[in-house]
């Protein structure tokens, strides 16, 4: 089995920050199929994930290759002072900005979107989380009405209209453990999903 190619957007003092490809799990998966986690720990000595993209999705994941910044990047992410934004294109006409609240699985999620671009039935959106549940801007779109293209678990019919999900962590925001810096890091959105609104 191939070892999937995983781009490195920044690796400094401990900090670690991928693109992840669509299609590549995490974290290791029931099937045994490879996964970034298991990638990156062949790679360096020593590997802390902290936060997850869904296997279909692509973009930014942020992780430790020093144990001793663990404790300051959980907290980042717990106390939202680590920012992110993601890009989804959706099905429907979404509104210019807003936030959908819907429970998942029983618990409280906030997901905080903005309208970029209306066309031809569909809408391009910038998206952040004020809350970190499992699937949870896929849900929330599908909830809403709007689901994202390409979505295979929660899109319907919508599904058919992408051939992978129609998701990618665009950008991260965060201070530095080692350094105190602010570092703001973006991953262009694939030109597998940025065409779509200009078909």
């Amino acid at each position: 089995m191939s070892i999937p190619e995983i781009p490195v957007v920044y690796h400094h003092k401990g900090i670690l920050v991928i693109n992840k490809p669509a299609g590549l799990a995490s974290q290791p998966t029931r099937d045994d199929s490879p996964n970034v986690f298991d990638i990156l720990q062949a790679r360096y000595p020593y590997v802390g994930l902290h936060h997850r993209l869904d296997r279909p999705a692509s973009g930014l994941l942020l992780l430790c290759t020093d144990k001793r910044w663990n404790r300051s990047i959980s907290a980042g992410f717990q106390q939202h002072t680590i920012q992110r934004q993601y890009w989804i294109a959706c099905f429907g006409n979404v509104p210019d900005q807003g936030t959908w609240t819907f429970p998942i699985h029983g618990k409280k999620a906030k997901t905080h979107f903005h309208t970029q671009m209306r066309q031809h039935g569909y809408s391009s959106l910038h998206v952040n989380l004020e809350t970190g549940r499992k699937h949870q801007i896929r849900m929330h779109a599908h909830k809403a009405g709007f689901p994202i293209l390409g979505d295979r678990r929660y899109g319907g019919s919508v599904a058919r209209l992408c051939k992978r999900l129609a998701l990618h962590a665009k950008r991260l925001s965060f201070v530095h453990p080692a350094t105190q810096e602010e570092c703001v890091i973006e991953a262009p959105v694939p030109s597998a999903l940025s065409y779509l609104l200009s078909r």
